[in-house]
């Protein structure tokens, strides 16, 4: 563990966001998305808090994601990027669903009977998923001969913010969905974004949320989930001219200028683009300034600080949305890939 940083999780504030999207939000499915290590917050307590308020399957992007959320939950798994046919039989075994959008792949596949899966439908964003009607339907008809449950059908909305966009989108699901004459048990479009800015959409039973769970929206229905926090181990006095860190990106103005110095940097995902921006010591803004380190960062402190005062550089799950708002400019970070970055082998405490 590295010492003097901590990430904080409150599984309080999960539970209330979960259940404020299925007290408010009517749907059959629940999906909780927790890739990357459940947005940075770990599996085992992210995963049966969800569950408890009303989660009632999951996503992953990978094997290795499904095979460790397994330990946790007997709900059901969508792996929902391709999978190595070698790792398909981990799938039936552990009985995890997998994404399909070409049918070539499918038959590749030596192993079929019992396999759970979900056909992704490419309504623009040309990633994955198949948007030919005739092949979906290939995939549907040799599904049933190899003993295939086609378990579920979706898309992803990529531009929710968009309404042109996801209605160009929606148009195209509905078309193709219409032309399929089948009996999906799950359908699910909407994600986080999309769920705050849109009615339900038609033939949906389903929802994948991933960012409303951990907090990360301005919307004040929904609590903080994540705060990182690490400790200031020196205090530097600069001279007038004095320069910090590497290529030396920040010179001292004036005399007696103090600069704190903690045990985070790049490696641990606090990475250079933040340079600039605030962080928080006894509910006080503070600046990072200079280059940030592998695993060091400088932040330019009054006399107030002193050695070992906790520093927030991740105040609250909202503080997450001002960061990526800050980064924007020159970085376009998203909310989740800030908590996502944050190093595994930083402590976790969790708040019940």
């Amino acid at each position: 563990m590295l010492s003097g940083n901590t990430l904080e999780i409150n599984l309080k504030g999960i539970f209330h966001n979960v259940k404020e999207i299925t007290n408010n939000y009517k749907y059959k499915y629940y999906i909780g998305v927790v890739k990357a290590n459940a947005y940075g917050c770990g599996y085992d307590k992210v995963i049966k808090t969800m569950e408890s308020a009303g989660i009632n399957y999951f996503a992953v992007a990978n094997i290795d994601e499904a095979l460790m959320v397994r330990k946790y939950t007997k709900k059901g798994i969508l792996i929902l990027t391709p999978v190595f046919p070698e790792d398909i039989n981990k799938c039936i075994r552990n009985n995890i669903s997998i994404t399909i959008d070409d049918i070539n792949y499918l038959k590749a596949i030596k192993i079929t009977r019992k396999l759970k899966i979900h056909i992704k439908v490419n309504t623009g964003m040309n990633r994955f998923g198949s948007n030919d009607v005739n092949e979906i339907k290939e995939i549907i008809n040799y599904s049933q001969k190899n003993g295939i449950k086609v378990e579920g059908i979706y898309t992803h909305i990529y531009y929710a913010a968009n309404k042109k966009q996801v209605d160009s989108q929606i148009d195209v699901f509905n078309y193709i969905f219409s032309k399929l004459n089948y009996d999906f048990p799950m359908v699910h479009i909407m994600n986080s974004e999309s769920l705050l800015l849109y009615d339900k959409f038609k033939y949906t039973n389903g929802i994948r949320i991933g960012d409303l769970l951990y907090g990360l929206t301005l919307d004040d229905r929904f609590e903080s989930v994540i705060s990182l926090k690490s400790h200031i181990i020196r205090i530097r006095k600069l001279k007038k001219g004095d320069t910090v860190g590497y290529d030396g990106a920040y010179t001292a103005e004036k005399d007696n200028e103090l600069i704190g110095i903690i045990p985070i940097g790049y490696a641990d995902g606090l990475l250079k683009p933040n340079k600039g921006r605030f962080v928080y010591i006894n509910d006080k803004k503070y600046k990072i300034v200079g280059n940030i380190c592998m695993c060091n960062a400088f932040i330019k402190i009054d006399e107030t600080v002193k050695l070992f005062d906790t520093v927030y550089l991740i105040k609250d799950s909202k503080d997450v949305m001002r960061i990526s708002e800050y980064l924007s400019d020159t970085y376009n970070e998203a909310p989740s890939e800030i908590t996502c970055v944050i190093d595994n082998n930083i402590k976790k405490t969790y708040i019940n």
